[in-house]
Formats: C-alpha cells, structure tokens, sequence
C-alpha cells in the first residue's frame, strides 16, 4: 500500500533550506550532533528534534516518513539487552555493534547499535533503527586495559522503512552485471538455478536500502 503524500507527518520545529537534505555521515552525526548534546553546546543547524523513540509505534514518530528521520533521545539502562520494548510492539538488536572513529586516528568515540521493531509478539517488520551512543575510554586502578562506557543521557536514533528487495529482481541483476563482465559465457560461471536466493544483509545494506527515492510504505506491518 502506498502511503499518500497527505497522511505524511511533518515536523514544523526542523529548520531545512528549501532543495536541501539532512544526510550526514556516522562521524558528522555523532561529532557535530551528538557531542554537541551531550555538552549543552550550539548545533550547526536545528534538524533533530528530542523525542522519546520508545514511548510510540515509528510510523506514528513526527517527521517525514518518507525520509530518514533523527531524533535525540534519552538513553536507557537496558538498552544493551536484546530487545527494548516500544508503542504496540519491541526492538529487537541485530548485527554487531559498529565503532565509530574519529576522523584521524582509531580513537573510538560512539558506538552504532542495529534494531528491527517487531510488531505484538513476533510480527517483524521493516522499520529499522540506528542508535548512536557517545562513549569514552575508562581504565582501573586494578588493570592497564581501556573499557567502553556511554558518556552522557542523550543518544540520537535515525529510524527508516527498509526496501524489501525482489528475489526476480535481484537474480536479473546479478545476471545483468554478470553479462557487463564476462559477455554472454555467464553460463559458466553461474546459473539462476544454481543461487541458493538466500542474501545476508548487513548494516551496510540497510543504509543503501533507505537512501531510495522510491519507496513504498505499510505503516503498522
């Protein structure tokens, strides 16, 4: 079901120049959002708002749906467990936790959590969720080796709808680029009977997935 352009939420407080889009990169997201924050210091621009991911359902979040949406949210005690409870279901972790670095050294300053929300008991859907968490480095009287703790009660969560990917679709491209490399011997290498249609999907992918221009909604499942 495609959702029409007047059932879309929009939140009026984001300061956006007309013909622009708030993209930004793991690092500028957490160093000059972020951080700022968590220090009560002065945003380059107001594009993320504060709201309480886990209080509602996301498609019933303000913003526009259509896009990646930000928000700051307060950090929870538990969200190191598996799964978080939030609106009329949970999110559930995936994936590993992704360090994000300083640009010009291997400094670890935020940790990139993975979530997919599950609607009821078991309903899983395709909203995803990136939550950034500011961290610092805490060594002990008693050892010499550094620990990861969160600094700050703030953490800021991009939520998007991820594009669930055709099998015919993506067995076609792979033969198309396939053809591009090798020209019509393709046959040798590789054969639409032989793919097992089974694809891992990474936080890599989610990303790429929401950055679609045409994307098609089904709030609620």
């Amino acid at each position: 079901m495609e959702m029409p352009r007047s059932q879309i939420q929009r939140n009026e407080s984001l300061k956006i120049p007309v013909g622009f889009r708030f993209y930004p990169t793991d690092q500028e997201l957490v160093i000059h959002y972020l951080k700022r924050k968590v220090n009560s210091l002065q945003f380059p621009a107001t594009v993320i708002p504060e709201f309480d991911v886990f209080q509602t359902n996301p498609w019933e979040l303000p913003g526009d749906l259509w896009e990646k949406r930000y928000f700051f949210s307060k950090r929870k005690m538990n969200l190191n467990k598996c799964s978080v409870s939030a609106g009329c279901g949970y999110w559930k972790a995936i994936g590993k936790d992704k360090k994000i670095v300083a640009p010009g050294n291997n400094q670890t300053i935020a940790m990139k959590k993975s979530f997919i929300f599950y609607k009821g008991n078991c309903t899983k859907t395709r909203w995803v969720m990136h939550q950034y968490c500011l961290v610092g480095s805490l060594t002990t009287p008693f050892s010499t080796q550094k620990f990861t703790m969160p600094v700050g009660e703030w953490v800021v969560c991009c939520l998007f709808w991820r594009k669930k990917k055709g099998k015919n679709q993506f067995k076609k491209k792979r033969l198309m680029d396939l053809q591009v490399i090798m020209g019509n011997n393709i046959s040798q290498i590789a054969s639409p009977s032989c793919s097992s249609g089974i694809t891992e999907i990474s936080c890599d992918d989610l990303d790429q997935e929401a950055s679609s221009d045409c994307i098609i909604f089904q709030p609620g499942t």
